[in-house]
């Protein structure tokens, strides 16, 4: 049975403690692991947990970073919005680990070998029978700068913050020392990680400037005719909360920016010409969010992706199309019109880790009689929040239906209950 349970109980309720305990480690050599991790976000360490709570196997989580740290909720941080601490997204691995007893590997992944099945990390070779992959995505800055000194100079001046770490400190200071002007958001177009983030985050820094008495405006450029989640409600938002500090524009595609002169230059569609004309805008500072694709290690394992760069997978299972015992998890995979969010990537790997404990045991396991789930809240101003609720049904993919909520501040309640009821079922504190 899929833990559908949890999916009911962590938008209502939740749980946050502290933990205190020690890391397992795996001796420098090679090693044999039954089913091997590669990546200790919400989509791997669900599923470490639950594959030791089915069934006592080997299971080794390989993770390159030594703590946990959370995309959602930063927003929340960015702007001082909720009470939301840093201590409140960044967790130790610890409790999980001692509770659960799988192995841990705070290593980086250098090579995956599917043919031997091998994966090389900086200090080990661990062979796997199982391999699932939750690494995430990286940004494809090559697609809008031919020039690498442009893409280092935008990663830091203009940081994307879709990964958590230094990109949400440095916005965090940038939002902190803004005095007046244009804050610019740049939206990709394609699939990107978590598609209501840059609107939220335009809310909640908007916010910041209402509280505060900023004289600055959050600009975001939309290549789409609406946002790409809740669009009619964040529309709402913009217009009722947000009129003299949000401006909204969309069929505007980033094409370039010139930290120099400070201006940023877009495409935009003129109904007066009926074409796209490139425009420029003057900006003091800019959240620039290049399109998006798979962790690059998907494709250096010559695992198939798509042309966008997603993994491809097997239809109706997470296994990649390039190996049956690999599989593809979280936002990595573009195969089927799943979210790109952390109760996604959870409701999946409840999902994939009872499949794998059923081939283990040579049963057969039904994907159609076992769909995900996800939620996902937006803060829109600092007490009240919209959500969507995502179910799926399966007819040659997984076919979606959703439900928006209202703005509220009933779902702003939710939200918080959800988000560490999440984090206590992933990391156990």
């Amino acid at each position: 049975m899929i833990r559908r349970d949890f999916f009911k109980y962590s938008i209502f309720t939740a749980a946050l403690l502290t933990t205190n305990s020690a890391i397992a480690s795996i001796p420098n050599k090679n090693r044999k692991s039954k089913i091997v991790i590669c990546g200790a976000g919400f989509a791997g360490l669900t599923c470490a947990k639950n594959l030791k709570q089915l069934n006592n196997i080997n299971v080794t989580l390989i993770e390159k970073n030594n703590n946990f740290s959370s995309c959602p909720f930063s927003n929340l941080w960015l702007g001082d919005v909720g009470n939301i601490s840093y201590e409140d997204l960044n967790y130790d691995y610890y409790k999980t680990i001692e509770k659960n007893n799988f192995n841990f590997i705070n290593e980086e992944i250098i090579k995956i070998d599917k043919n031997k099945k091998l994966v090389y990390t900086t200090k080990n070779i661990i062979e796997y029978e199982y391999l699932i992959l939750t690494l995430g995505i990286d940004y494809n800055y090559e697609k809008i700068f031919k020039n690498k000194k442009k893409i280092q100079e935008c990663k830091i001046k203009a940081p994307a913050a879709l990964k958590p770490g230094s990109e949400h400190l440095a916005l965090k200071r940038m939002i902190k020392n803004f005095k007046s002007g244009n804050f610019i958001i740049s939206i990709p177009n394609g699939a990107y990680k978590c598609p209501p983030a840059p609107y939220e985050r335009a809310c909640i820094i908007a916010n910041y400037f209402k509280e505060n008495n900023i004289k600055g405006k959050v600009v975001i450029l939309d290549p789409r005719d609406k946002p790409a989640a809740k669009p009619y409600k964040f529309l709402e938002a913009f217009k009722k909360y947000y009129k003299n500090y949000i401006i909204y524009k969309p069929y505007s595609q980033f094409k370039d920016v010139d930290f120099i002169k400070k201006k940023i230059t877009y495409k935009n569609f003129d109904e007066n010409q009926i074409e796209y004309i490139n425009k420029k805008i003057d900006f003091e500072e800019a959240n620039i969010i290049p399109p998006n694709q798979a962790n690059s290690l998907i494709k250096k394992s010559n695992l198939e992706v798509d042309e966008m760069g997603w993994a491809k997978l097997k239809k109706p299972t997470f296994r990649s199309t390039s190996s049956e015992d690999i599989y593809i998890l979280g936002d990595s995979q573009g195969e089927y019109s799943f979210a790109k969010s952390a109760q996604m990537a959870n409701s999946c790997a409840y999902i994939v880790s009872e499949e794998i404990v059923s081939r283990i045991k040579n049963k057969s396991f039904d994907y159609k009689n076992n769909m995900p789930g996800n939620v996902c809240y937006s803060m829109i101003t600092k007490n009240k929040a919209v959500s969507i609720t995502h179910n799926f049904k399966y007819k040659d993919t997984f076919i979606p239906s959703y439900e928006i909520s209202e703005i509220s501040h009933d779902v702003a309640d939710a939200a918080k209950g959800w988000y560490f009821g999440l984090i206590n079922d992933i990391l156990e504190i």
